[in-house]
């Protein structure tokens, strides 16, 4: 079977974090791709029309993986934690892929099935709004795609500091969000 003939979105895929995590974002191009898929960029196009449309296959794949770790039941700090841990997992196994996550959206196909189960933790233990419990979802994912692209910003180079040193960061910088979200929204359920 020729390598055209195995090409899906998932490979494709797998190529493109691998093409991120060795080569960095500005290695990315869809005639690199074609060659690390060993086919012709043509053959790319049939499965995702342009670099954009690609790099929004990114983020809704790391989104998804975030996604897949919520369950039903949770309080809003375990969901708010688990989430931004979640995040910071992936995009430690694919650090080229930080740059992607911090500019590009995620496609509403991706995090609408979530909403439901996200409001109904948030819902839990703080008096907020829809609106502003998406908001402090959504400042949560930019905090630690932030502190993501300090650590990995220069994918494929390593992180410029130890990984204990981006682990304290993390951890207070997460905490420290979770206690603001706490003082300034809970409720006397």
């Amino acid at each position: 079977m020729s390598p055209a003939a195995r090409l899906d979105t998932d490979a494709i895929l797998r190529a493109t974090f691998e093409v991120l995590d060795q080569e960095g974002n500005a290695g990315l191009s869809m005639r690199t791709l074609a060659a690390r898929l060993q086919v012709k960029a043509a053959s790319l196009y049939y499965h995702v029309p342009n670099k954009a449309a690609l790099l929004r296959l990114v983020a809704d794949r790391v989104a998804g993986q975030v996604i897949m770790t919520l369950a039903p039941g949770q309080g809003w700090r375990e969901l708010l934690d688990g989430m931004a841990h979640a995040l910071r997992g992936t995009l430690r196994t694919h650090p080229g892929a930080a740059a992607v996550v911090a500019v590009q959206d995620t496609s509403p196909e991706v995090f609408e099935p979530a909403v439901p189960l996200v409001l109904s933790s948030m819902r839990v233990g703080l008096s907020v709004t829809d609106e502003e419990a998406l908001h402090l979802v959504q400042s949560l994912y930019v905090l630690v795609t932030g502190l993501a692209l300090a650590e990995f910003g220069n994918a494929p180079a390593p992180p410029t500091a130890p990984a204990a040193y981006y682990d304290t960061w993390f951890d207070i910088a997460v905490s420290t969000f979770l206690a603001g979200v706490e003082a300034r929204y809970s409720s006397a359920d």
